[in-house]
């Protein structure tokens, strides 16, 4: 059974990254605790998911309405970063640019239909539009010859659009620090090793330089991680590798596209598809959702992160990168004669249902574990540490009881596991190798 921490309680967050920034700026605005975030490298950690150009921020989530509504809850704080940032003469975080949701064949699948309905039941359905072809085209140019591909249909919503993830870290890290919250950063002080034990009780952390870190409570937020730092949630939580490409455009191109170009995605119950417009920089992200990619520790079989800080070469498995070009031919055919400058694999951390994990730890106390994101956690970066925190003060909520440790089957879980498309390290596999910087550039 947890106990809430008493006032005056020291909390250790491991993990600097959205759920873990969220968390101790929720925290610290209780003005009661003393709040304490250790990570292995500088903020923004350089290989974290929250760590990137752009994210999605997006109410739609089909029949799901407690995401819908815990959206609908954050927009409003998104722009109130953006006010803030307009004080300090900085470029907004948050671009509410539209969401643009394609359906294909002159019709929406379920889940389009079903993020629709819900919206217009929640009273916002005054900023939804529905799109025929043409109005697609009038509306939208860039996405013209998506149109003849059979992305004929759509909703555009005013409400959403991308928030410039990296920069939104650094404006919660400076507010935490505002707030007191102590930081402890770098590969031997801040570098965690394992959790300091007295019988089933957590009293603190251990650091790669030796140090043992007392806490009357820790909150592991290590994101895709966390199945190897904390091994017996490995049954629960699976790290998988999502892929991203970028291509700089052309002066031109940038120009005509950054003007009107919102989020969009198609028909991605079914491709996975979805992408930004151009940032400051000319940068067009494209990404796919997928059950993704593994890679598999040869010491205990678990599925770990291998991201840039380890494999500094690594761009995406060939196999994404020539799905990701096929489906570009026809969507956005100009892409084909652009070089792909800059590809990676994002990690998310998977559970079985796409449910976050924000729980007290089964077995040990004192220790809250806060992960799960499966992929769609940076757009709450405002409001998630707040939800969290209700967890940690034991008040329940409807997403507590959502988000609360739970059991999988041994056939949920491989189930899950055996999803993962392929694994990095597989054999002999070219598929799973990683595409050579010729194969990034345009075969014609």
């Amino acid at each position: 059974m947890h106990t809430p921490p008493a006032a005056g309680s020291k909390i250790v967050i491991v993990g600097a990254g959205a759920f873990g920034l969220s968390t101790a700026y929720a925290l610290s605005t209780k003005k009661k605790y003393d709040i304490w975030v250790y990570d292995r490298d500088s903020i923004p950690i350089p290989d974290a998911a929250s760590t990137d150009i752009n994210k999605a921020v997006r109410v739609e989530y089909g029949e799901n309405a407690i995401y819908t509504d815990l959206m609908l809850s954050a927009l409003p704080v998104w722009r109130e970063w953006n006010e803030e940032r307009k004080v300090q003469g900085l470029p907004p975080v948050y671009n509410e640019t539209g969401v643009l949701m394609l359906g294909k064949d002159g019709k929406f699948s379920s889940y389009e239909e079903a993020s629709m309905r819900l919206l217009q039941e929640r009273g916002h359905g005054g900023s939804l539009e529905e799109l025929d072809a043409e109005a697609i085209k009038t509306r939208f140019p860039v996405f013209g010859d998506a149109v003849k591909a059979g992305y004929d249909k759509a909703c555009f919503n005013h409400q959403g659009g991308w928030c410039h993830s990296s920069e939104a870290i650094i404006h919660l890290y400076q507010k935490c620090v505002a707030n007191g919250v102590h930081f402890v950063l770098g590969p031997e002080l801040g570098s965690f090793t394992h959790l300091e034990l007295a019988g089933d009780k957590v009293t603190g952390i251990r650091t790669k330089d030796g140090e043992v870190h007392e806490a009357d409570l820790v909150v592991m937020a290590t994101g895709a991680w966390t199945p190897a730092l904390l091994r017996d949630m490995n049954s629960a939580l699976l790290a998988t590798g999502q892929t991203v490409v970028q291509f700089v455009l052309p002066d031109d191109l940038n120009a005509s596209l950054s003007a009107t170009m919102p989020v969009w995605c198609a028909n991605i119950t079914e491709t996975g598809m979805y992408g930004f417009p151009p940032n400051a920089d000319g940068k067009l992200k494209v990404a796919r959702h997928s059950f993704g990619f593994g890679y598999l520790n040869p010491e205990d079989g678990i599925s770990v992160p291998r991201t840039h800080s380890t494999h500094s070469a690594d761009t995406i498995p060939l196999s994404a990168l020539k799905r990701t070009r096929a489906f570009l031919d026809s969507f956005f055919p100009f892409t084909s004669r652009l070089n792909v400058s800059y590809a990676r694999v994002c990690w998310y951390c998977d559970t079985v249902d796409g449910d976050f994990l924000v729980a007290p730890h089964p077995k040990w106390s004192n220790l809250i574990v806060a992960a799960g994101d499966s992929g769609h956690g940076m757009k709450f970066l405002p409001v998630i540490g707040f939800n969290i925190c209700d967890v940690i003060e034991s008040r329940e909520t409807v997403y507590t009881k959502r988000w609360a440790y739970r059991e999988y089957s041994e056939e949920e879980r491989e189930a899950l596991k055996g999803k993962t498309t392929q694994f990095l390290t597989d054999e002999g596999n070219a598929e799973a190798s990683m595409a050579t910087l010729d194969e990034l550039k345009p075969a014609i």
